[in-house]
């Protein structure tokens, strides 16, 4: 079952990560949200835009310029080793829009984490039906095998959300628990 983290950040920190994020010298990469034909889904619907701030695959890392940007957030993990760091900006849509069943990474030990910097009628949905509001400073962590979508807005210009793979370093330390 996911774990629900509010009020995870200092307001403050909240409002730095929100300022850089949405400042004209951020880069953003115009991004399908589904790779492939989906029938009944409008490529208009199936857009978003993202910045990768890392990614570790096959023993290569990429680390964006602008990491510092999420350190807050990271920080609250304590010892951890990190896999995967992106940040999606899905505009609102006029209907929700779920956008398919996944799991993140196939890292049995890893964890997924999403991190929402705004306050939209956007959410997360499980395989099992649990759905977790977009609530801005709101964390939900999980097994990274539990199968999950995210769902647009209708209510905002854009729903952001950090979305984090993991793996927890600290002995004991699991998807319940923090340093």
């Amino acid at each position: 079952m996911p774990k629900v983290v509010d009020a995870l950040l200092p307001p403050e920190a909240l409002r730095d990560m929100l300022a850089a994020v949405q400042s004209e010298s951020f880069p953003w990469e115009r991004s399908e949200i589904l790779r492939g034909d989906f029938p009944g889904l409008d490529p208009q619907d199936n857009l978003q835009f993202v910045h990768g701030f890392y990614a570790w695959r096959n023993r290569k890392v990429y680390r964006s310029p602008f990491l510092h940007i999420i350190a807050p957030v990271l920080n609250w993990f304590g010892p951890m080793r990190l896999i995967k760091a992106k940040l999606n900006k899905t505009p609102g849509r006029s209907r929700h829009l779920e956008y398919g069943l996944h799991a993140d990474t196939r890292h049995r030990q890893a964890l997924t984490a999403i991190y929402y910097l705004n306050d939209n009628n956007g959410y997360t949905l499980f395989e099992d039906g649990t759905r977790v509001a977009s609530v801005a400073n709101r964390l939900v962590i999980f097994s990274a095998a539990l199968r999950h979508t995210g769902a647009s807005c209708t209510d905002q210009e854009a729903r952001l959300v950090l979305n984090l793979n993991l793996i927890p370093d600290a002995p004991g330390l699991d998807d319940t628990q923090r340093r």
